[in-house]
């Protein structure tokens, strides 16, 4: 085989390896019984599965959407093919059924982080691509192994959070949006330097009837 010859078979065989640009559901976070949509953009057509299974999921075009109505928490994958090589990417669409908690929070690094006037504050949002509108803030608590206490504020309301404490004080509201926490920092820590690494608070949420 010429060196030419090689080149070009190599260049064939890069060309014929199946991509997967995206793959989300929007929202991800859901009642049950609400619809969302999944939205994919592929090399080649696919196809859709899930756990647990679902009869109406199989084979998709590379470019598409399609509405899903899961019961329960669901892992749903996207495989696609090209030639003898495979590629998948899966994805969890949660399902809020009962009160249950999920963690909201986000690193110090985060942009959004300020430590002024002795305290450490960060900005959180929970998008709306992202959570169901119907769920609703029943009680926010902290994160486990936290001790220390949080200032709260979401969507006009405020409310100071401590250890094993948690407020019922944004009952009613929805999730999503936009949530400032901060903390008054100990006598040893100080702006910059031993600092804790994130801010993070339990939400318990329920969906609206």
């Amino acid at each position: 085989m010429t060196r030419c010859l090689r080149a070009s078979l190599l260049l064939f065989v890069l060309g014929c390896s199946p991509g997967i640009q995206s793959f989300r559901a929007e929202p991800n976070v859901i009642c049950s019984g609400a619809p969302t949509t999944l939205s994919w953009n592929a090399s080649d057509d696919g196809t859709l599965s899930s756990t647990p299974p679902d009869a109406t999921l199989g084979p998709v075009p590379a470019i598409g959407t399609r509405a899903v109505t899961p019961a329960a928490a669901t892992t749903y994958r996207l495989t696609v093919k090209s030639g003898w090589k495979t590629v998948s990417r899966d994805l969890g669409v949660e399902v809020v059924s009962v009160p249950e908690a999920k963690t909201i929070g986000a690193s110090v690094a985060d942009p959004s982080t300020t430590c002024e006037g002795n305290t450490l504050a960060v900005t959180v949002t929970a998008p709306a691509s992202a959570w169901d509108a119907r769920i609703q803030v029943a009680t926010v608590g902290l994160a486990p192994g936290v001790d220390r206490t949080y200032h709260i504020e979401h969507a006009g309301r405020s409310a100071d959070v401590s250890a094993g404490a948690p407020s019922a004080a944004f009952a009613g509201l929805p999730v999503q949006g936009s949530w400032r926490l901060s903390t008054p920092l100990a006598p040893t820590e100080a702006c910059g330097r031993n600092v804790p690494r994130s801010l993070i608070i339990e939400v318990a949420s329920t969906c609206a009837r």
